[in-house]
């Protein structure tokens, strides 16, 4: 159901966008000067942009993110849209695992807000996805000892530690676990992973499969 009103939405903002161009063709070969709106083009451009706003929280609702990331790109054209359309590209890119335009994204991101958190949070867990597993474990080294009451920050900081055989970090790791979050409920498989640390893929989607990116 959900689909069919977006595809009417698309149809519907189609058409929009054919009566947009036949204006301006109409103008453009006009030679009355008068009939030129001053800030004429500002204002289709600013509607274009909304329009593809639009359109990519379609996609993104249907979890295409790959067209969403395409509509969230065009949509960076309006000034007033650019930092909302900028990071749910960036948020796009990593859903859909696009982990290099993503890593791009959130890096620019960050130099305008160094401070944020779920942005820093957001680049280890890509770099792990990567395969940058150095990369990976030195941000979460130090994000939780920036952050020390994040619980997602130190469970995957841990499994990260798992995953490149660092039984004994991790295991430290894992008593800091138990003692600020208790409840965790990875407790049992790192603690089992830790004992049997032969037993792990070599996939990064095996010890990180519940993390997520910072919505």
């Amino acid at each position: 159901m959900k689909s069919k009103q977006f595809f009417k939405m698309i149809k519907r903002i189609l058409k929009s966008f054919i009566f947009t161009f036949l204006f301006l063709i109409f103008f453009s070969c006009s030679s009355a000067p008068s009939l030129r709106v001053p800030g004429e083009s500002a204002v289709i451009s600013k509607n274009l942009a909304i329009e593809y706003f639009n359109i990519a929280e379609g996609y993104t609702e249907l979890k295409k993110y790959d067209k969403a990331a395409e509509y969230y790109k065009k949509a960076l054209s309006d000034k007033n849209l650019y930092s909302q359309a900028y990071y749910k590209l960036a948020r796009s890119y990593a859903l859909a695992k696009n982990w290099d335009d993503a890593a791009t994204c959130y890096e620019e991101l960050l130099t305008l807000d160094p401070e944020n958190e779920e942005l820093k949070e957001s680049l280890a867990y890509i770099s792990a996805m990567k395969g940058d597993f150095d990369d990976a474990i030195s941000r979460y080294e130090t994000l939780t000892a920036q952050y020390p009451f994040n619980q997602s920050l130190l469970e995957n900081y841990i499994a990260m530690l798992i995953q490149n055989d660092f039984g004994e970090e991790a295991e430290k790791q894992l008593a800091l676990l138990k003692e600020k979050f208790p409840d965790s409920e990875k407790i049992t498989a790192y603690a089992g992973k830790i004992e049997d640390l032969t037993g792990k893929s070599d996939s990064p989607d095996s010890v990180l499969e519940n993390a997520d990116v910072k919505k």
